[in-house]
């Protein structure tokens, strides 16, 4: 979806002319960040599997292909690469948001002989099993030794693979309950259940393969398109922080950090989210650390790249890595905070361009974090001048449900309206999905956002804006969620 902070886009002189081929347009969720990286000034080629019809216009030239049988994806990318090299010509990089196809545009990548990640990488950050095994073990097959994973098994939690209901008791009895179920590939945060019982689990288990029969239409979010197993992973207590950072071949050039607010179990759901984080400055160092740290042991060192942190009473745990720009309004908060696009760093990367990165001056917090860190680093920006203070802004949001905000968004916060307030400048309305499904617990219609100079005067917004839309619910109010990030609950 077009996020209702990043509509405008300056044209970059080092862009113009550059050749950039997006692998994995495969709907039109991604549309927006196709008309961007035209107007930074790319010529902009596609691969996907949408009909040829519906992107005349959208791009210089457009590749449709059949990818969806996972099992051939060596075969996919010798063709993929075949036809670009006859119908397109030389690019100058690859990029890639669409998550069941990063692997693919991992090997096509390669092939072309552009800088990407790994298809092996790729691989393991697909699969939530793969990812612990990385940071554990020291055997990439083959005969071949992982030297990035030393230091990194403390960030790593149990997890056992589930490929059927009988699986599930032997997992169990490994990791002990209470314990989180979840896709194995999925995206989006579908079908994450914190379980506390056997039957629970079963239940859980089966519920999954349910959706995978009912909606197949959200097969690549459950993470269909290449398995329908799940994980039972280690139940981790702590807060929950995500890192999105960029690496130009092996050198960090900036990360940015993020907190989230509670989780209501058993439905683990996004309730708020505020940026700059809150953490103290060793803590903030630490998560920032081990983001860095978890996305060298998969192998990942350049490109730009989503890490989930749990920071526990023990140090930081690894929870997913997404090896693409954040997704929902993640990529919007940096860009409003600090006037950075990751979207549009990603593109520079892509083309073996080192972006030059700077953070606004104002802000009545800085980020900044001790100089210990193996690079100068504030939220964090490395660039060849001093890191300048930052953030510019303080944002705070809470993500919006069909299901349970059902009556505000029918009646006193409908599309429209949130779309008026945004456009009079009274809130940010990001939207993440064309349609409200009320099924979908887990995936959010869209995130409500406000700014201010500092979190608390943000926070105060943000609380008389949504009662006065009625964007309030019975369970638990805005309040009391918005208040978890000053009542010490931050690790």
């Amino acid at each position: 979806m077009e996020s209702g902070l990043s509509r405008d886009t300056q044209l970059d002189a080092r862009m113009r002319g550059k050749r950039i081929l997006f692998i994995g347009v495969n709907d039109d969720s991604k549309d927006f960040i196709l008309d961007m990286i035209v107007r930074l000034g790319f010529e902009v080629y596609a691969v996907g599997t949408r009909p040829q019809y519906q992107m005349v216009n959208k791009v210089q030239k457009y590749v449709e292909y059949d990818s969806n049988d996972k099992s051939k994806e060596a075969h996919h990318s010798e063709v993929i690469v075949k036809r670009v090299n006859e119908e397109i010509g030389d690019v100058d990089g690859c990029i890639c948001l669409w998550d069941p196809e990063i692997p693919l545009a991992a090997l096509v990548t390669a092939r072309l002989g552009k800088p990407g990640i790994s298809y092996t990488g790729a691989l393991a950050a697909m699969s939530k099993a793969q990812t612990m095994e990385a940071l554990t073990s020291s055997d990439l097959g083959n005969g071949r030794r992982n030297s990035n994973n030393v230091g990194v098994v403390k960030y790593a939690s149990r997890c056992f693979t589930i490929e059927s209901a009988a699986d599930v008791k032997k997992c169990v009895e490994k990791i002990g309950l209470p314990a989180i179920l979840k896709t194995e590939f999925g995206a989006g945060g579908m079908g994450v259940k914190l379980v506390h019982s056997l039957q629970e689990a079963v239940d859980h288990f089966n519920h999954i393969q349910v959706l995978h029969d009912e909606h197949k239409d959200r097969s690549y979010i459950l993470g269909a398109t290449y398995k329908r197993s799940c994980v039972l992973m280690e139940y981790v207590e702590g807060s929950e922080h995500c890192v999105d950072l960029a690496l130009f071949h092996g050198e960090v050039v900036c990360a940015f950090v993020c907190d989230k607010g509670p989780q209501i179990p058993p439905d683990v759901f996004r309730t708020v989210i505020t940026m700059p984080s809150l953490l103290p400055k060793d803590k903030l160092k630490s998560v920032i650390t081990a983001a860095i740290d978890c996305c060298k042991a998969l192998g990942f060192d350049h490109g730009v790249f989503d890490v989930e942190i749990m920071l526990t009473k023990s140090g930081p745990k690894l929870i997913e890595i997404n090896p693409r720009v954040g997704g929902f309004c993640l990529r919007d908060f940096i860009l409003q905070c600090y006037n950075v696009d990751l979207v549009h760093l990603a593109c520079l990367i892509a083309c073996d361009i080192n972006p030059h990165v700077s953070v606004p001056e104002g802000g009545e917090k800085s980020a900044g974090v001790p100089s210990q860190l193996p690079f100068r680093h504030a939220e964090i920006v490395i660039s060849e001048s001093d890191v300048k203070p930052g953030p510019s802004c303080s944002m705070v949001g809470m993500y919006i449900y069909a299901w349970r905000h059902r009556k505000a968004l029918k009646t006193t916060a409908t599309p429209e309206i949130l779309e008026r307030l945004h456009d009079n400048g009274d809130l940010f309305f990001i939207r993440h999905e064309f349609q409200m499904r009320e099924y979908d617990h887990e995936i959010p219609f869209c995130t409500v956002a406000v700014k201010a100079e500092s979190f608390g005067k943000a926070r105060d917004k943000m609380i008389d804006i949504c009662q006065r839309i009625g964007l309030e619910t019975d369970d638990v109010s805005l309040e009391e969620l918005l208040d978890y990030f000053m009542c010490g609950h931050l690790v």
